[in-house]
């Protein structure tokens, strides 16, 4: 892969900067995402959970798959 020269528009010191705060938000989110599933199987079950989790994640695969070759 060639090595684009783009022009410094930040300094390594910010690039750290976002990349740190980045994964403390994606922790935070993972970790409340944690906490909502949990109460979701007490809520509703687990059967529910898990179809609409199937399905949901039937729908993600799809949408990133890409289209299909068969055409």
């Amino acid at each position: 892969m060639a090595k684009i020269d783009l022009p410094d528009l930040y300094t390594k010191k910010e690039v750290d900067h976002a990349r740190t705060k980045g994964e403390v938000i994606g922790f935070i989110k993972g970790g409340v995402a944690g906490v909502a599933g949990v109460m979701l199987f007490g809520v509703i079950g687990w059967i529910p959970t898990l179809a609409v989790l199937g399905v949901g994640g039937f729908v993600v695969y799809k949408l990133f798959s890409g289209p299909s070759k068969d055409a």
